[in-house]
């Protein structure tokens, strides 16, 4: 299995363009695609811009940029997990699967652990989180557990966040300032938002969109992660990351395997 460092697997061009949060994790495993994992990529990949551009062709471009990061991150689920398997889409017993994100994808069980760090705030089966101010919240991570993707045998998942793919839906955006970091690296302190976030960035939706000036992340089932914000106001929030999962088929073979319970 081929490793490279990732800003040379990533590219000069589609770091420099896109930004990646790398996290302290210099090197990393990954396996070329064939031309039809390629086209399965980009076939879920575009499918949802497509429909994503009908509701929000502003934060539809942002995504479409990245486009060739999804193919990479591909690259790198195959070099990451312990046994080499196809990408396919929808995904097929022995195959590797890729979707958009979904919750159930986030916290894959309902009761984290040591041995399923799933930690996060957002509600089970939801992309809601119930906020009180001045007090953090956590996409990934819990502020004090780490998070990492599923590592389950014939189970495992890879977790793809694209840049600026932070959306909040609601009357009013919560958030000013997110902190990301890794056990292997804690360098970066906080960023925050530009004041005018509260403004929608589509008329007359209630669409709000955070930028992500650390760029897109890569959260693997073996590298510990932590997201967190502070939230300004207290209530529930529905605030959806823009990304992709890729797993292996056992993960999400059907319907009721998506429902965390």
């Amino acid at each position: 299995m081929p490793s490279a460092r990732i800003v040379d697997l990533l590219g000069v061009d589609l770091v420099e363009n896109v930004g990646i949060f790398i996290g302290g994790r210099e090197r990393v495993d990954y396996e070329e695609l064939s031309s039809d994992e390629r086209k399965a990529v980009l076939k879920c990949f575009r499918e949802g811009l497509q429909h994503l551009e009908k509701v929000s062709p502003v934060i539809a471009a942002d995504i479409r940029r990245q486009e060739e990061l999804a193919v990479k991150a591909a690259m790198i689920a195959k070099g990451v997990f312990p046994e080499s398997k196809p990408i396919a889409f929808p995904s097929e017993t022995g195959t590797i699967g890729v979707a958009w994100l979904f919750p159930g994808a986030i916290r894959y069980v309902a009761s984290p652990s040591s041995d399923n760090p799933a930690y996060s705030s957002y509600k089970l089966n939801k992309w809601e989180i119930d906020l009180t101010e001045g007090t953090p919240a956590y996409f990934f991570g819990d502020g004090t557990n780490y998070y990492r993707a599923c590592s389950q045998a014939n189970k495992h998942e890879l977790i793809l966040v694209f840049k600026n793919g932070v959306i909040e839906f609601g009357s009013t955006p919560k958030i000013d300032t997110f902190r990301m970091y890794t056990k292997a690296s804690q360098r970066y302190g906080v960023f925050t938002v530009e004041p005018l976030v509260e403004v929608q960035v589509e008329p007359n939706k209630a669409i709000y969109q955070y930028p992500t000036p650390l760029g897109a992340t890569i959260i693997y089932h073996d590298f510990d992660f932590m997201w967190g914000f502070m939230p300004r106001y207290s209530g529930t929030a529905v605030i959806k990351l823009l990304g992709l999962v890729f797993y292996e088929h056992d993960l999400f073979p059907d319907l009721p395997s998506t429902w965390i319970s």
